[in-house]
């Protein structure tokens, strides 16, 4: 089975529409009965009754109709959508899909995540308003204009107005006026030397924007002169499964397992085999989930050298893949601070009138038999979240890992073990 899917990031782009596009109750139905077609005959995550999602979707309806305009409706389904309280499932207004293919947008130019109290940042989009602003990585928006803010609707706008947002950072709320504008969330990957044997590797993206011939010069470097690589994937909001194990198999060999996906049929079939059984995705992968392992060309070999990864609260579904498979298999050290817990396999479906739908297909086990879904990879050493931008801090982690590297024994010929 070849794996198409999308690990997509649990981070959506802050972003807008020039102009806000009314909707009539004739689309809004038209979106609707194929979002209720998707989900009822498609979706799947472990544990999850979506047979009852009809009547889930009428008591929330009066709440979908109200909607007028294109950005309201999106942000009424996926307000309902989030009380399921798990990864990869959301609906993209017109514009939005097209950001997500293209990569460019406007708006304030940051990631986010839902937050108790807000919404969190998760990366400040170099070269955005939210840059010059003086936005950082771990602030909570909390209000806009005054308002408060449980979701990306009223922090949206046209290019050239002007919001106010105020954010909670250490406990303290600081008003922040920013003018939203055009921004690109494309961002070159980076290979920098610490010093003559130790090169950081900065991976921004598995998805749109993950540049393979790049990664294969950059390791080409790597290959001939680093002892010690850092992999810094702490904004990281997953991709592609292909680009996921592109670089997979630049670090590890191609035997060594990185999990096993678990799809809706598979889950059936378990359940028909031991009725009464729990929908638990770790049972049913070791019984025979679709096994993924890092992909390179045959006459490559990958680095040899001691390694460590940077995860962060950004880090999510592709990138908790790749920190989690360099734990199990014993390949190098995971720092920085726990990642999202966003990991379910995904896919983009075209929707009536220009928008699209994220479905979950498929869920997750790492190869040490961990459900990541709602959990996260948590890192063997800890970097304080306000440090994860200060590259001392991330270095003075990742020299305690290479020590521990050592001391412990482990690397390219450890691990190879798993479904």
């Amino acid at each position: 089975m070849k794996l198409k899917s999308f690990l997509a990031a649990a981070a959506l782009a802050i972003s807008a529409m020039a102009t806000a596009q009314t909707m009539s109750d004739a689309s809004k139905q038209n979106v609707l009965t194929e979002i209720d077609k998707l989900i009822t005959t498609s979706a799947y995550v472990g544990g999850v009754d979506f047979s009852k999602w009809d009547e889930f979707s009428a008591k929330h309806k009066p709440d979908f109709m109200k909607a007028t305009t294109q950005e309201s409706f999106a942000g009424a389904v996926n307000k309902a959508l989030d009380e399921f309280g798990f990864s990869h499932i959301q609906l993209l207004t017109p514009r939005s899909s097209e950001t997500r293919v293209t990569g460019k947008s406007v708006g304030i130019g940051v990631l986010i995540q839902p937050d108790p109290k807000g919404i969190k940042i998760v990366k400040v989009l170099k070269g955005g308003p939210a840059e010059s602003a003086g936005v950082k990585v771990g602030d909570v928006i909390v209000k806009a204009d005054g308002e408060k803010v449980d979701g990306p609707e009223k922090v949206r706008g046209p290019k050239g107005t002007k919001v106010q947002i105020t954010v909670l950072r250490n406990e303290k709320e600081i008003d922040i006026p920013i003018v939203r504008n055009e921004f690109s969330l494309l961002e070159k990957d980076e290979l920098e030397w610490i010093d003559s044997k130790t090169a950081l590797l900065t991976v921004n993206t598995f998805a749109t924007g993950y540049d393979r011939k790049l990664i294969d010069s950059y390791f080409e470097q790597i290959n001939a002169k680093a002892g010690r690589l850092i992999i810094d994937l702490h904004t990281n909001g997953g991709g592609a499964v292909t680009n996921l194990t592109h670089l997979a198999g630049k670090v590890m060999p191609t035997k060594h397992s990185m999990g096993a996906f678990v799809t809706r049929y598979q889950a059936d079939e378990y359940k028909k085999k031991n009725p009464g059984a729990k929908d638990d995705p770790v049972l049913i992968a070791k019984e025979g989930g679709i096994v993924i392992h890092p992909i390179a060309r045959r006459e490559a070999k990958p680095f040899s050298g001691e390694l460590v990864v940077v995860i962060g609260p950004g880090s999510a579904s592709a990138s908790e893949i790749f920190a989690a498979s360099v734990e199990d298999n014993k390949r190098g050290k995971v720092i920085g601070v726990k990642s999202a817990g966003a990991v379910l396999a995904s896919t983009f479906r075209t929707l009536p009138e220009g928008f699209s739908l994220q479905l979950p297909m498929m869920e997750y086990v790492t190869a040490g038999g961990k459900r990541l879904e709602g959990t996260g990879v948590a890192p063997s050493i800890k970097v304080e979240v306000t440090k994860l931008e200060e590259r001392a801090e991330v270095i003075k982690a990742a020299t305690e890992a290479f020590s521990a590297i050592k001391r412990e024994g482990i690397g390219l010929t450890s691990g190879g073990g798993g479904f």
